[in-house]
């Protein structure tokens, strides 16, 4: 005979275990609530190495929010605007160059290959003229030029450029013009040659679009990635969840080619709020439907023209308006496809064996409310700026 109370232990275990699952996928996205509601949509410096015959310099696209010590830390700060930074007095734009410079000659080191340090100078070319002639970005970001060169000649020797190890960004250096430009990123604790004979091998111009577009998803597109599963809960048949992906990104298309034809222009304080709420409409409409049904599409790809206004940002520095942005656009927006696709297969592998029983229609539902609370959480914190 089974010990007395064993029945009501063994009624209450199977509820318990069956709660798990719900338990964790509420635990995850409550995890996703409590991180920063709003940060920078490029967390990476991109610059253009410029061999001369004599000389060499790099010239960077700097975020001026890296170069403020209150923010340079940390990379989830909100991006500030081009009105920001010509608001500022001219000292006060002077001093954040300094700020800069001080932040660059932490992070970055330069060495003659096989030895010793490269002294280098810097210098704004946008502050050569009064008013500052700050760049003008796709998503309207702060971002002024800085020109790295060696302060005496430097000979023939190799260049290494070294990166501080710690929590600043990656740096993309273009090399190259044309057909022959070449994509390198430089992670932190890395080194990388320059001016060697036969130069340096990086990726083309193609191959970087697309991994700029995958980038944009995952790992950086955290908010790109809760819509893609807001699109799975309500759906895991195949040929909706590919339909529904297919529109957003065709829209994520359409919005960037307008905003790099200058026809579009929308602060990142108004998109990145229409953002998080895009999150939230889709959660909730999925607590009302459990099919794709008429007007879904139309919604998705709505929301996907909002999206690509953020995309407009990863794109800012390093695909400028003319020859071959057409290409770096659409096959930045392949890598967007693919990362999108591959959520949906790990969605979709995770829920493969238990989305049949009766438990997974309350966890998707409990889902659903969790992601709703997230995108309207971040709706609330960019709206207030906190």
């Amino acid at each position: 005979m089974p010990p007395a109370g064993g029945g009501a232990q063994e009624g209450i275990a199977p509820p318990m275990i069956r709660l798990f699952p719900l338990f964790l996928s509420v635990l995850l996205l409550g995890t996703v609530a409590l991180q920063s509601a709003s940060g920078h949509v490029v967390q990476q410096l991109y610059g253009e190495f410029q061999p001369e015959r004599e000389k060499w310099r790099i010239e960077l696209w700097f975020d001026a929010g890296y170069a403020d010590p209150a923010t340079c830390a940390d990379p989830a700060s909100p991006q500030p605007t081009r009105a920001w930074l010509l608001g500022l007095t001219r000292a006060e734009q002077i001093a954040l160059v300094g700020q800069a410079e001080a932040y660059l000659r932490d992070i970055l080191h330069l060495k003659a290959q096989g030895g010793g340090e490269v002294v280098w100078d810097l210098s704004c070319p946008d502050l050569e003229v009064d008013p500052a002639n700050f760049p003008r970005l796709l998503n309207d970001g702060a971002y002024f030029r800085l020109r790295i060169e060696p302060a005496t000649a430097p000979g023939r020797d190799g260049l290494e450029v070294a990166l501080a190890d710690g929590g600043h960004p990656d740096l993309v250096l273009k090399t190259g013009i044309g057909e022959q430009a070449a994509y390198l990123t430089l992670r932190p604790g890395e080194c990388l040659s320059l001016l060697e004979s036969g130069g340096v091998e990086g990726r083309s111009a193609a191959a970087e679009a697309f991994r700029q577009g995958f980038l944009h998803v995952v790992p950086m597109g955290l908010d790109h990635l809760l819509f893609v599963l807001g699109i799975f809960l309500l759906c895991r048949r195949w040929r909706p969840l590919l339909a529904q992906s297919l529109a957003f990104t065709a829209a994520h298309t359409i919005t960037l080619g307008l905003a790099a034809a200058g026809w579009v222009k929308v602060p990142a304080s108004v998109v990145e709020p229409l953002i998080a709420l895009s999150i939230a409409a889709v959660a909730v409409e999925n607590l009302f439907v459990r099919e794709v049904r008429r007007g879904r599409l139309e919604l998705v790809f709505v929301f996907g023209l909002v999206h690509g206004l953020g995309f407009a940002g990863v794109l800012a520095t390093w695909i400028p308006p003319g020859d071959g942005f057409l290409t770096g656009l659409l096959t930045a927006n392949l890598g967007v496809e693919v990362a999108q696709v591959l959520i949906l297969l790990a969605a979709w592998t995770a829920t493969l064996v238990w989305h049949r029983r009766p438990l997974w229609e309350t966890v998707r539902r409990a889902s659903c409310v969790v992601l709703a609370l997230v995108g309207l959480w971040w709706f609330v914190a960019r709206i207030a700026g906190f």
